[in-house]
């Protein structure tokens, strides 16, 4: 990343620096449109430019807004606020699965380390579990949750040795990064060839995103409905089936299990008579989504290559 500049919109403030695409390496060529602020129905967030990687596909800020005074400002919501809409029991359920899955691909349970923790479904299974966690308020949840070590820094300060892991799990995380490249290096690293890496994330080049994209042309707005750099749920990086195919192998991992499917409609339910005609339509779009690889999400496992 190269060309730091300053600038400042009402009570946020950002460092904002130019991205060039993390996976490729290389100035992203096509230009998206506008995400936040007065490119947002409810004016959540500050205005960015969005931009795709003709390379990959992969989409992001340019230039990327980076939180003055660190990510504090993004996540500094109490975890029992944040976690109060979900689903213990699913989620601990859906944990246990996934863990059965990584218990076969590795042919049995060993050391596992869970990169953001959230809860800490994924440390309670019977593993050698380590997590990751660097929201002081998260990983103390986490802690108490499940009873393993959590700790606070990034996977790149944590000084793990080469192929300490057995399992690294990246659920709902990697969006989140402002270096996924630099992560994943990492994971690979700290990961024994064998081993398995759990990989979730949206499928910003899904039927959803498209169709909400050309309905706001439609519109005659410049505006786009992906990802989210300065508001919540705080996505930096839209990723699709091209762009995590090509990050995974560029670290020597083969993707396998791979799954591109629908999920739930991302229109919240509440407002006026025009946001509740675009929930409908978001659900049927969501609902048409199940051909090919233009579903919502993305998951896949991905097994460490020898070398």
């Amino acid at each position: 990343m190269t060309g730091v500049v300053g600038k400042q919109y009402g009570e946020a403030a950002y460092r904002w620096v130019v991205q060039d695409c993390p996976i490729c390496e290389e100035k992203p060529t096509q230009k998206l449109g506008r995400r936040g602020g007065t490119a947002h129905r409810e004016g959540l967030g500050v205005e960015t430019e969005i931009w795709r990687c003709q390379g990959c596909g992969l989409i992001f800020p340019n230039p990327m807004p980076f939180p003055v005074g660190g990510l504090g400002r993004h996540y500094n919501e109490p975890p029992e606020e944040y976690f109060q809409n979900h689903e213990p029991e699913r989620k601990d359920s859906a944990g246990s699965a996934l863990l059965r899955r990584a218990e076969e691909l590795t042919m049995g349970k060993g050391r596992l380390l869970d990169v953001g923790s959230g809860r800490g479904e994924f440390l309670r299974e019977g593993w050698e579990p380590i997590g990751i966690e660097p929201s002081e308020a998260f990983a103390r949840h986490a802690e108490e949750y499940s009873s393993a070590v959590v700790r606070r820094e990034p996977i790149e300060d944590c000084n793990f040795e080469d192929e300490a892991f057995d399992v690294v799990i990246l659920s709902a995380v990697l969006e989140h990064l402002y270096q996924p490249n630099d992560t994943m290096r990492e994971i690979a690293r700290v990961l024994r060839p064998g081993g398995a890496l759990f990989v979730d994330v949206p499928n910003e080049e899904g039927l959803y995103f498209r169709v909400g994209n050309l309905y706001q042309r439609l519109r005659r707005r410049d505006w786009v409905v992906n990802i989210a750099p300065t508001f919540s749920p705080f996505h930096l990086f839209g990723f699709g089936p091209r762009s995590l195919r090509k990050l995974l192998n560029k670290h020597n991992l083969r993707p396998t299990d791979w799954s591109v499917y629908p999920g739930e409609s991302m229109v919240p339910a509440h407002g006026n008579s025009i946001a509740m005609l675009e929930r409908l339509a978001a659900k049927a779009v969501t609902a048409a989504s199940s051909i090919g690889e233009l579903g919502t999400y993305i998951e896949t496992w991905a097994i460490r290559k020898p070398g």
